[in-house]
């Protein structure tokens, strides 16, 4: 009786929590700058035989150029740009690739990719062999269709550099160990990752999967994690000794910790600040 009544306060609590949350985001006015655009249900995902949604950044004055850029695909993407999509916190790309335009910086596509309610499912490359080990995932395939459909479908339509040297993969957590993974399992197609918080811990799998590429010695990784956060920064930190250990530039790898913060939206914002010019501001003068 007691653990009843117990369980019906609570569902009943976090249903008023829900509801005064969702009265909260409806007040909240949307902040995507208007070189966002919001595409619903627009491009096939093929295994799964549904559509999904993608948030485009194009620089200013695309319209009127006919200049190429440099394009990163970003996991999460309804993260990016808008904090009522995202109920309260976005990561404020928008407003920060707009300055940098402003002063004359380079430019750069941005493809915020949605994801679904199989994140956990999709986000994994890799079965976890701690919680959640007997599902299955499909990380793998949700890798492959960025890879290849995504891709493929913005180079079609946008004026992009299409070479590896200028694609970038990006993530944070989950997104993070799959930003990772798709620069290794890829490597024809992405130049660099911006990996945020990576989730390592899903399986000791991620530290050895840069042996399967080539070009690991070629590409640029940028890790990013909040102070607070200390398993997922003393992991990365195993990760980067690793790279060195085989041989990778250690200019080739850049990692920023974010002090008084934890796994959270701030973190990422500010690591995206810090990632721009080193993935490929600098990478266009080399």
């Amino acid at each position: 009786m007691v653990l009843a009544l117990y369980k019906v306060y609570y569902i009943t609590k976090n249903q008023i929590e829900d509801k005064k949350h969702r009265e909260w985001v409806a007040t909240l006015d949307h902040t995507a700058s208007k070189n966002v655009h919001i595409l619903p249900d627009t491009i096939l995902v093929d295994y799964l035989d549904e559509k999904r949604t993608l948030a485009i950044y194009l620089p200013d004055n695309y319209g009127e150029d006919s200049i190429e850029y440099p394009v990163i695909y970003f996991l999460d993407g309804q993260s990016l740009f808008d904090q009522k999509i995202q109920e309260g916190t976005e990561w404020q790309l928008d407003e920060h690739l707009d300055s940098l335009s402003r002063i004359g910086k380079q430019k750069a596509i941005v493809v915020g990719v949605y994801n679904s309610e199989r994140r956990m499912k999709e986000y994994k490359p890799f079965r976890s062999t701690k919680i959640y080990s007997d599902k299955i995932v499909s990380g793998d395939k949700h890798a492959e269709w960025i890879a290849y459909d995504i891709k493929k479908w913005i180079d079609q339509r946008y004026r992009t550099l299409s070479e590896q040297k200028f694609t970038t993969i990006a993530g944070a957590s989950l997104g993070g160990l799959m930003s990772y993974y798709m620069l290794n399992a890829y490597y024809n197609i992405y130049g660099s990752a911006i990996v945020f918080s990576p989730s390592f811990w899903v399986n000791p799998m991620a530290y050895s999967h840069h042996e399967e590429n080539p070009k690991i010695h070629q590409q640029k990784i940028y890790f990013n994690a909040g102070e607070l956060e200390t398993p997922t920064v003393e992991s990365i930190k195993k990760m980067k000794k690793i790279l060195i250990h085989y041989g990778v530039n250690q200019d080739y790898i850049k990692l920023d910790v974010e002090k008084e913060l934890g796994h959270w939206h701030m973190t990422w914002q500010k690591g995206f600040v810090n990632a721009v010019p080193w993935i490929w501001i600098e990478n266009q003068n080399e």
